[in-house]
C-alpha cells in the first residue's frame, strides 16, 4: 500500500468511524432550517416550507418566488431569464481502484486458484484537477422552468498515468400540473475519458414530484422513469425519492432505484440510500448510507454479482468540504470481496 493510501485510510477511518459519535451529538435545529434544502438543490421544498410558516412573504420568500419562476410576466418574452452562473473549482480525490482492476492478488474460479498479474491488480491513486460548471434557467409560464447546465472536468493522475476528463450537457423542463406538483422531463449527454478509453452516454428521464405537509415536516416525493443508451447497451431505470425537511431534526432523503439487467455488463440492479443533513457543533454535516446490488456480468462463464454497502460523511473544514467513505463488498467471485475507503475534497471557491 502506498504512503498516501495508508494516510488516506487513517483519515477516512477516523471520519467514517465518527458517524455514530456525530449522530449521538446532534444539535437541536431551528424550526425547518431552510439552508438544508437549498444546500441539497431543492429550492421548491424550501419555498413550500416557507409558504407553510410565514404570514407575510419574507425577503427570502420573494427571492425564491422570483428564482423559481412564479413571478413570470404574461405578455412578456416567451422565455424570461431566472438565473445564470458559472463556476470553476479545484478538485482533489483519492480513488482506491483507478484502473478498474481486480482488488486481490488471487482469484478462485471453478475451485482453482489463479494468481492475478500486477498489471491486472487494482491500483489506488490521487487525482488533482479542476471542474467547470455553467447553468442558466428560464420561466415559460408561472412556476414552469427550463434549466440548461453544462460541465467540463480534467484530472491529472501522475502516479500511473490514468488521467481523467469529462463533459456533460443537461436540459430539463419542469412543468406544474397542480398545486405544488410538477412533471420533470430531462435530456442529458455525457462523455468520460478514464485514461484507458472514452465512453459516451445519452439519458432521457420523465418523472413527477409532489410536495405536501405532515406532522413530521415538509415532504417532497418523486418518481421517474429513465433510459440510458451507451455504445454497448441500453438500460432502463426506475427511481423513487422522498425528502423530508423536519421541524427540529434536519433533512432526510430516502431513495430507491431499480435497473434493468444487462447480460454481459456489470451494472446497477437495485440501490437503496438514506441521507441525513443537519447541524452538528455549529456545522452543516451530511451522513449517508447506501446498499447497491450489481449484476449481469460474468468472468470466464461465472456470474459476477456484487453487493456494496457504503457509509460516508461530508463536513465543512474552513473553505473545504471534506468527504470520506468506507465501502464493503460481498461478491460471488472472491477476488471482488473486501473493503475500500475513499477521500474527496471540494473547494468552496470560484476561480473565475
Amino acid at each position: 500500500m502506498t504512503e498516501f493510501g495508508k494516510w488516506g485510510r487513517r483519515i477516512c477511518g477516523a471520519l467514517c468511524g465518527g458517524l455514530m459519535g456525530l449522530a449521538a451529538g446532534l444539535m437541536p435545529l431551528a424550526a425547518q432550517d431552510l439552508r438544508l434544502p437549498l444546500q441539497q438543490g431543492q429550492p421548491d421544498l424550501a419555498l413550500f416550507a416557507l409558504s407553510r410558516s410565514e404570514t407575510q412573504i419574507s425577503q427570502l420568500g420573494q427571492f425564491l418566488l422570483a428564482r423559481q419562476g412564479f413571478r413570470h410576466q404574461p405578455g412578456g418574452p416567451a422565455l424570461q431569464t431566472l438565473s445564470r452562473g458559472r463556476l470553476l473549482v479545484p478538485t482533489l480525490r483519492h480513488d482506491p481502484n483507478i484502473n478498474d482492476g481486480i482488488p486481490a492478488d488471487r482469484i478462485t474460479l471453478g475451485g482453482l486458484a489463479f494468481i492475478v498479474t500486477p498489471e491486472s491488480r487494482a491500483k489506488e491513486a490521487l487525482l488533482i484537477g479542476v471542474q467547470y460548471s455553467g447553468w442558466q434557467s428560464w420561466s415559460y409560464a408561472p412556476g414552469a422552468r427550463l434549466r440548461l447546465s453544462q460541465s467540463l472536468s480534467a484530472e491529472l493522475e501522475p502516479t500511473h498515468g490514468y488521467h481523467h476528463a469529462g463533459a456533460g450537457l443537461r436540459l430539463c423542463a419542469e412543468h406544474p400540473v397542480a398545486a405544488w406538483t410538477w412533471t420533470d422531463a430531462c435530456l442529458a449527454a455525457s462523455a468520460q475519458y478514464d485514461g484507458r478509453d472514452t465512453q459516451g452516454a445519452f439519458t432521457a428521464t420523465l418523472g413527477a414530484r409532489h410536495l405536501f405537509q405532515s406532522g413530521a415536516g415538509s415532504h417532497q416525493i418523486g418518481f421517474s422513469l429513465g433510459t440510458t443508451a451507451t455504445e454497448g447497451y441500453r438500460k432502463e431505470v426506475v427511481q423513487l425519492s422522498h425528502q423530508v425537511l423536519t421541524d427540529h431534526a434536519g433533512m432526510w432523503s430516502l431513495g430507491y432505484a431499480w435497473g434493468e439487467e444487462i447480460q454481459g455488463e456489470n451494472t446497477m440492479r437495485r440501490r437503496l440510500s438514506l441521507d441525513w443533513t443537519g447541524e452538528v457543533a455549529g456545522r452543516l454535516v451530511t451522513l449517508s448510507l447506501s446498499e447497491t446490488h450489481f449484476g449481469g456480468g460474468a468472468l470466464f462463464g461465472m456470474a459476477r454479482d456484487e453487493r456494496r454497502t457504503r457509509a460516508g460523511v461530508t463536513l465543512p473544514v474552513g473553505p473545504l468540504d471534506i468527504g470520506s467513505w468506507i465501502e464493503t463488498r460481498d461478491a460471488s467471485i472472491d477476488a471482488w470481496r473486501g473493503t475500500d475507503m475513499g477521500l474527496s475534497v471540494s473547494f468552496r471557491m470560484n476561480l473565475l
